[in-house]
C-alpha cells in the first residue's frame, strides 16, 4: 500500500513571517499538503526527525551574478547553485550581466534553456534595460523576465561587453525606460549611484595619488547613492509603476525611501549582508576583496542603517553574490580602482542573519519575511516564499544554537577564495539541510541532488 505522503518532517519548530511554533510538515509531489500538530506523525515514504531544528521557508536570493554563460570560469550555474543550496537558498534570481547580456527576450529564453541543465535550485532571470536597447522590454516580459534591471553608472573599463543594454546615465532616457517598464507591470530594479559625482571624485582621488583600499569608499560616499535614489524616487512618483532600489547601503537613502512609501510611491528596497555586517574597515584590511558597489559604509552609518531593516523600510535581503578570479581582484592591491567590484555571499547570507537573531537584532519571523516571503510577493513567484498547504516544499532546516567558523576553503563557489572578509568569522546559526520542492539538495556539508533539478520560474 502506498504511503500517504512522500515526506514528513517532524519534531521541528516551524518559522513563518507571523509565528514560531512546533509543527510537522507533510509533503507530497514536491508540495506542502498539510501543517500538522507537533504530535501528529503520519505514515510517509520518508520521515525526517528535525528535533532541535527550526524549519524556515527556503531563502529567495533576489540578487545573484553567476556569469553563466559567457564567463563560466568565474562561476557557473552548477557551482553557484551548489553554494546557494549550502546557504539555505532554494530560489536564485539571476541578474542580467553576462556574455551576451540579457537585453532581449531572445537572449533571456536562450539563457534559461542553457542554464536549466546546470541548476540544482530553482531560478528566475532578470532582463536588462539601458540606453541602447529601448523597445526590448515587452519582449523580455514575454520571455519570462522576473523584473527589469538598469545600472545608473557606466561600466568599468574593459567590461563594456558584459553591460551592453544594462546601463543608463542619461536621466531623459531613464524616464523613457521607466515608462516602458511601467507599461509591462514588471518591477524596475535600479542600481542607484550618481555617475557624474562618482566619476569626478574618482579622478580627483587618482590625481592625488589616493589608490589605497579606503579610497574606494571615500570616493563613493553616501552622497553618490543618496542623490541617485532621490532622482529615481522623484521619477517614480511622477511616472508610476513599481520601482525597486537594489543593494541599498545609506541611511539617508533609506529615509528617503521610507518617506516616499508613506506618500504612496510604489518603491521597495533591497539590502545585502555586507552593508549590515561589514564596515569600511574591511577595505583597509582586505582592500580589493572588500570592494563592492555601493561601497562599504562607516560603522556609524551601518548602525544608523539597521533600524530601517527592523521597521520594514527594507523589504528584502539579497546576497549580491559577485564572483571573480583572485587575479582579477589582486589587480587592486596597488590601485583599488583597478579591481572589479563585488563579493561572493551565498553561503554566509542566511547564517549571518541567524547570528543577528541570536544577538537580539532580529526575530526569526523577520528573517522569514525579509529573505523569503516578501520576495515572493514583490516578484510574483508562484508557490514560493511561504510554508503553507499548496506551496512548493522549499525548506531550510537550521540549528540556531550551533556555533561554527566560516572557512572559505570549504565553499562550493568557484569564488570562495575571495571571501576573505568573512574568513575565520564565528557565527551562531547553521544551515543543516535544504529542500527544493521536497527534494533534499543539501545535507550537513554535502550536496545531495544533481544538476538539472532546478527549474526556471516565471512570475505569475
Amino acid at each position: 500500500m502506498a504511503s500517504t505522503y512522500d515526506l514528513v518532517i517532524h519534531g521541528g519548530t516551524l518559522v513563518t513571517g507571523e509565528s514560531v511554533r512546533p509543527a510537522n510538515l507533510a509533503i507530497r509531489s514536491g508540495r506542502v499538503v498539510a501543517i500538522l500538530n507537533a504530535g501528529e506523525v503520519p505514515d510517509a515514504a520518508e520521515r525526517v526527525d528535525a528535533t532541535g531544528l527550526h524549519i524556515l521557508p527556503g531563502v529567495i536570493d533576489t540578487h545573484v551574478h553567476f556569469r553563466d554563460p559567457g564567463r563560466m570560469d568565474r562561476e557557473d550555474f552548477t557551482s553557484g547553485t551548489k553554494a546557494a543550496a549550502a546557504g539555505g537558498i532554494t530560489t536564485v534570481m539571476e541578474m542580467p550581466i553576462s556574455q551576451p547580456p540579457v537585453n532581449s527576450g531572445e537572449v533571456l529564453a536562450q539563457r534559461a534553456e542553457q542554464v536549466q541543465q546546470r541548476a540544482l535550485v530553482d531560478f528566475a532571470l532578470y532582463g536588462a534595460a539601458g540606453h541602447d536597447n529601448m523597445g526590448q522590454i515587452a519582449g523580455l516580459k514575454e520571455a519570462g523576465a522576473v523584473a527589469i534591471k538598469t545600472f545608473l553608472h557606466a561600466p568599468m573599463p574593459g567590461r563594456e561587453q558584459e553591460f551592453a543594454g544594462l546601463w543608463c546615465t542619461d536621466e531623459g532616457i531613464l524616464r523613457e525606460l521607466m515608462i516602458e517598464v511601467a507599461d509591462t507591470g514588471l518591477r524596475y530594479c535600479l542600481h542607484c549611484e550618481n555617475n557624474t559625482i562618482l566619476e569626478r571624485l574618482e579622478r580627483e582621488f587618482l590625481a592625488a595619488g589616493r589608490t589605497d583600499g579606503i579610497a574606494h569608499a571615500e570616493s563613493r560616499p553616501p552622497l553618490v547613492e543618496d542623490t541617485s535614489v532621490a532622482m529615481v524616487l522623484a521619477m517614480a512618483a511622477s511616472i508610476g509603476g513599481p520601482v525597486h532600489i537594489v543593494h541599498m547601503s545609506s541611511p539617508l537613502a533609506a529615509q528617503l525611501a521610507k518617506e516616499a512609501k508613506a506618500r504612496g510611491v510604489d518603491v521597495t528596497v533591497e539590502t545585502c549582508p555586507q552593508y549590515l555586517f561589514l564596515t569600511d574597515d574591511a577595505l583597509r584590511e582586505f582592500g580589493p576583496f572588500a570592494k563592492c558597489n555601493p561601497a562599504l559604509r562607516s560603522a556609524e552609518d551601518v548602525e544608523r542603517f539597521w533600524p530601517y531593516l527592523v521597521d520594514g523600510t527594507i523589504d528584502v535581503v539579497g546576497s549580491d553574490h559577485s564572483p571573480f578570479h583572485v587575479a582579477e581582484k589582486e589587480r587592486g592591491l596597488d590601485n583599488i580602482f583597478n579591481a572589479p567590484a563585488g563579493m561572493p555571499g551565498l553561503e554566509t547570507m542566511l547564517p549571518l542573519m541567524l547570528d543577528a537573531v541570536n544577538r537580539g537584532r532580529l526575530t526569526l519571523p523577520q528573517v522569514a519575511r525579509l529573505m523569503s516571503e516578501r520576495a515572493a510577493e514583490l516578484f510574483r513567484l508562484p508557490g514560493k516564499g511561504r510554508i503553507q498547504p499548496g506551496s512548493d516544499a522549499d525548506l531550510v532546516l537550521v540549528d540556531l544554537s550551533a556555533t561554527w567558523t566560516f572557512d572559505p576553503d570549504r565553499s562550493f563557489s568557484k569564488a570562495g577564495a575571495l571571501m576573505k572578509p568573512y574568513a575565520g568569522r564565528e557565527i551562531q546559526g547553521q544551515v543543516i539541510a535544504t529542500y527544493v520542492r521536497g527534494t533534499k539538495v543539501y545535507d550537513r556539508g554535502e550536496i545531495t541532488a544533481e544538476p538539472g533539478h532546478g527549474r526556471f520560474i516565471r512570475p505569475a
